[in-house]
């Protein structure tokens, strides 16, 4: 018994339709996953460049910083440190994230009213653990004490530092006697008043 001419011609055309669909589909696909090839490339190229971007601003600041907190090179390192922080506050408003800004921010207006000591460190604190959060470690579990308590030689003998690290910032302001020039409230990145 043979199978109508039809029906054989269907036989034929249908494999011969479904391997072209197949066919153009796989190229299709194969398009497709190659742009997003492309353009994960091109996002990580971005990411690479961003961050030697940040590495760059924050590598003289921190250097600076460094220094002046090393008795023998401490002279010197004031002298140049005016330059320093000039560009540095230049750039790290285009390359800094947000925290970081908002940190050095709070330290920079805090430095012109005079703080006391332990406000100082704990600004100062607080920006670098940002700056490290910013280059390397977005998830570090290190604690702004953790970031300048390695400097302070004498520690034992000044646990009121370690305190002032973790009491909240506005208790802090309060304890020493000092108004800060900004908001001391968590999150005041968000508000529209100093």
């Amino acid at each position: 018994m043979t199978l109508p001419l039809w029906l054989q011609i269907v036989a034929l055309v249908v494999p011969a339709v479904v391997a072209v669909f197949s066919a153009l589909w796989a190229t299709r696909s194969a398009r497709r996953a190659q742009q997003a090839e492309h353009e994960a490339a091109r996002l990580r190229a971005l990411e690479d460049r961003v961050a030697q971007k940040t590495y760059e601003m924050y590598q003289p600041f921190l250097q600076a910083m460094g220094d002046i907190l090393t008795p023998h090179r401490s002279a010197a390192a004031l002298k140049k440190f005016e330059d320093v922080m000039a560009d540095f506050q230049t750039f790290v408003i285009v390359w800094g994230s947000d925290e970081a800004i908002e940190k050095f921010f709070r330290y920079r207006l805090a430095a012109n009213s005079s703080p006391p000591v332990s406000i100082t460190m704990r600004l100062m604190a607080e920006f670098l653990l940002a700056v490290r959060k910013d280059i390397a470690w977005p998830n570090t579990r290190v604690s702004a004490f953790h970031t300048i308590a390695m400097r302070i030689n004498d520690l034992p003998e000044h646990p009121e530092l370690a305190e002032a690290m973790s009491m909240p910032l506005a208790d802090l302001c309060r304890r020493e006697g000092w108004e800060a020039p900004f908001d001391t409230s968590e999150g005041s990145l968000d508000r529209t008043s100093l």
